[in-house]
């Protein structure tokens, strides 16, 4: 790429719509909600999940960009499969999260007050039930 294309695609972006107040409102949302989502997964084995596929993403456009049309294929193939690992491996970090999720200010409205009488039943039954091997 020679000088003047780059000026000229540099120019291209300098030539975008102006930033509007909802443009701004939807990058804070965003910002935040991938914060309080690296949060959330801080310490656990997603972080070693998410690097591993970011690393899977990563050598995928690598792929693509190289024209590595067997890795490229591979890689299309195998994604499918990778989600469905993650799902399976990451379901107690999932639970989790969704829990922490419900939990939050937003939901404290919903939370029904549980009775002790309610927790003496449920208790009760729970104890009356058979034990599954």
């Amino acid at each position: 790429m020679n000088p003047t294309e780059l000026l000229q695609r540099f120019a291209e972006l300098l030539r975008r719509p102006p930033i509007t107040w909802w443009d701004v409102l939807d990058i804070l949302i965003v910002s935040i909600l991938i914060y309080e989502l690296l949060k959330l997964i801080r310490g656990t084995r997603a972080v070693q999940m998410a690097v591993g596929i970011a690393s899977i993403i990563g050598l995928f456009y690598l792929s693509r960009g190289l024209q590595l049309e067997t890795l490229n294929w591979l890689i299309r193939n195998i994604i499918g499969y990778v989600v469905f690992a993650a799902i399976v491996l990451l379901q107690a970090d999932i639970r989790r999260a969704l829990v922490h999720l419900g939990r939050g200010r937003l939901f404290r409205r919903f939370d029904r007050k549980v009775s002790d009488d309610d927790t003496v039943e449920e208790l009760v039954v729970s104890n009356l039930r058979p034990a599954q091997a």
